[in-house]
């Protein structure tokens, strides 16, 4: 027989909030960054009471949040415990959903960033948003049930997603290398069929986060993920840089690919010509280099290793035009680090040396050669790692995102299990 959760003091209840709590919110930060602590240290740290700050232990230790771990104090003598508090990482748990067209990823991670289940489904087939709606409810439904199983309680959410979206909402706005997606309100979805609060934002976030775990502090960094596309992501700390252009039409960070750099340029999928992916974007590499039996960005990575001459020189063509035209954008945000992951990252290894030269052409030879150029090894492993990181910050540090105004900030959650 299942034992019935122990109900918190009415004493507890009666003096603070269970819905909105702030300040437990800055307890919960505050160890989940600093690990293992005494309640009087905690206090000291964030100048709190000792009676307020036990009642925050008391809040999250009941929300399942917090443990308590006992050790022997060599200062008080054999006999006399104290008692340290840190986050039950073990116990929480977050949903990365990646859309990364033509497949979708669904990843079940603890808060210690244990990988726990991986899932995924090929969305090739799908000529209807609804249809894909029902791919991922699918996977999902299977990721609860095993966190229902590891007696997890299921955080929050984040879905990563690809082209222009919206911003209030997250649903897909524009999707110009998979139409399908465009409408799909993720966010919406998830809340409907499983009270999963959950982030969509762009394919960008997930990139950067997942690179984020090897970017030294107080650094600020570039990511480009190659792909069909070709997006961008910045961040300075290990925390994304988020901008909007404006209203409807605005544009935003990840949005660089589709800057037009020639106007009489060829056309890219999002109507304009001369965009930056018009002639970078794996697309455009399919197209050019179909006669050389190419038919997936897998296929493109292996002609390049082949020693394909023409291939190779067409990288490093592109290279030096990146180097070039991402140049004043370097320059404008600081960047010190730039680090290329995707499916196509390892093409950029033909052509780095060439973008260094683009780079070099603008803002000269020594502000050029200060920056670290990365190709990311593991891309997709780091993607899915990096969308549950977004979904942990997202629940722990919700000021950091623009949009989380419109999901719950309060420390209540979805509780699949352990209640």
């Amino acid at each position: 027989m299942k034992k019935a959760k122990k109900e918190l003091p009415d004493y507890i209840r009666g003096r603070i909030s269970l819905d909105e709590l702030l300040a437990s919110r800055r307890v919960l930060q505050h160890l989940y960054e600093q690990g293992l602590m005494t309640q009087g240290e905690v206090s000291a740290a964030l100048s709190l009471s000792q009676g307020t700050c036990n009642l925050h232990f008391q809040r999250l230790e009941y929300d399942g949040l917090l443990r308590s771990v006992r050790l022997q104090s060599a200062v008080r003598g054999p006999g006399r415990p104290t008692y340290h508090w840190e986050v039950a990482r073990e116990k929480n748990a977050t949903l990365g959903l990646v859309f990364d067209p033509p497949y979708v990823f669904v990843q079940l991670e603890d808060f210690a960033a244990t990988p726990l289940l991986t899932l995924s489904a090929s969305l090739l087939s799908c000529r209807r948003r609804v249809i894909i709606a029902e791919k991922v409810c699918a996977l999902v439904e299977k990721a609860t049930e095993e966190a229902q199983a590891r007696r997890l309680i299921l955080r929050h959410g984040f879905a990563a997603l690809p082209g222009v979206l919206d911003p209030a909402t997250g649903a897909v706005k524009r999707a110009v290398n998979f139409p399908t997606l465009e409408g799909l309100d993720v966010s919406a979805l998830m809340q409907t069929h499983f009270k999963v609060p959950t982030l969509a934002n762009s394919l960008g976030m997930a990139y950067y986060y997942g690179e984020a775990a090897e970017i030294p502090a107080s650094t600020t960094a570039m990511v480009i993920y190659w792909d069909l596309g070709l997006g961008f992501a910045f961040g300075r700390d290990r925390q994304l840089l988020t901008v909007h252009g404006g209203d409807e039409g605005g544009r935003t960070i990840s949005e660089l690919g589709h800057i037009s750099i020639d106007a009489n340029g060829p056309r890219c999928h999002c109507g304009e010509q001369g965009c930056i992916e018009a002639y970078a974007g794996g697309w455009v590499l399919l197209q050019q280099f179909a006669k050389d039996n190419v038919a997936s960005l897998e296929d493109l990575v292996a002609l390049a290793a082949s020693g394909h001459a023409g291939f190779q020189s067409t990288l490093r063509e592109i290279a030096h035009l990146l180097g070039r035209h991402l140049a004043g954008t370097i320059q404008m945000f600081g960047v010190t680090e730039v680090r290329i992951t995707g499916p196509l990252a390892p093409l950029f290894n033909y052509g780095q040396s060439e973008f260094l030269a683009g780079l070099s052409g603008i803002i000269g030879p020594q502000r050029a050669s200060s920056i670290q150029v990365q190709v990311s090894i593991d891309s997709k492993t780091r993607l899915l790692a990096g969308a549950n990181r977004a979904a942990r910050r997202a629940y722990l540090y919700p000021d950091e995102f623009k949009r989380l105004s419109g999901l719950s900030i309060t420390l209540q959650g979805q509780r699949l299990a352990g209640r």
